[in-house]
């Protein structure tokens, strides 16, 4: 589960690409994201990784999206969430028993971050098993304490 997703060009998104690549060779891969372009399908296979797309956006809309696909939480044997904790949330108790990672890309913007986007990080890593952290800015700026630190450039 991750914002946005190829075609769409960005780092998380590369990043996503990337270990999709690696996991889709072994393991049954299934990405959610956002539907960015009117033109694309709401669902595709490509290269065995199957891709649904949330057409309408917000999170009213993409928790209904989740209630008519409730079947894809229902046969994940892992769920991992890139940044998008949100969209998981009302969904987390009831499926408190499902392995649940996350993992936090970048920084989102110049200035300090908010209560709010501190809040976000705080609940999205106690509410998952465990996180990802991109760069180790995390647990200054965010507050979290990371269970692993990885790398990547802008």
């Amino acid at each position: 589960m991750a914002r946005l997703y190829w075609p769409h060009v960005g780092g998380v998104e590369k990043h996503v690409e990337k270990i999709t690549d690696v996991l889709s060779k072994k393991y049954q891969i299934i990405i959610v994201c956002e539907k960015h372009d009117p033109k694309l399908p709401d669902y595709e296979k490509n290269r065995g990784v199957e891709i649904y797309r949330i057409g309408k956006t917000g999170k009213w809309n993409i928790w209904k999206w989740w209630l008519k696909h409730l079947h894809l939480i229902d046969n994940a044997d892992i769920i991992h969430i890139h940044d998008v904790f949100f969209w998981f949330l009302p969904f987390r108790l009831p499926y408190f028993y499902k392995k649940v990672y996350i993992t936090f890309h970048g920084y989102e913007g110049a200035d300090p971050p908010t209560s709010i986007q501190v809040l976000w990080h705080r609940v999205g890593t106690k509410l998952t098993r465990g996180n990802i952290c991109i760069g180790d800015f995390h647990k200054k700026w965010y507050q979290v304490k990371p269970d692993f630190v990885s790398y990547g450039a802008i």
